[in-house]
């Protein structure tokens, strides 16, 4: 069914469209091409946007195990706490990875 650009609610079952999901996990990795700390955080803020306007449920960051993962736990407390993501934790299988929850 095609919406409307401009929808703010599903037509057929009046769900905000924009916490929709198809349960999917984007990966990026934002820290293993000789960035630096703020380009790390740039990448993130924009991996972020672009995946909070699609309908994953998921970004998983590859972040390393170094400052760079620090610091982006750190912006991440900080995107929780302003309510622009739903949770993170380390990736259960990568401790190099951070899953972020995108939509309640």
């Amino acid at each position: 069914m095609q919406v409307d650009a401009r929808d703010r609610r599903c037509p057929k079952c009046d769900n905000r469209i924009d916490l929709q999901t198809d349960g999917s996990t984007i990966t990026v990795d934002i820290a293993h091409q000789g960035e630096r700390v703020n380009d790390a955080l740039r990448k993130l803020a924009k991996e972020l946007k672009t995946a909070r306007q699609g309908v994953a449920l998921y970004l998983r960051v590859v972040v390393g195990s170094g400052v760079i993962r620090d610091e982006v736990m750190s912006a991440l407390l900080d995107y929780e706490a302003r309510k622009i993501i739903d949770d993170f934790h380390l990736d259960s299988r990568n401790s190099g990875a951070i899953m972020v929850k995108l939509k309640p």
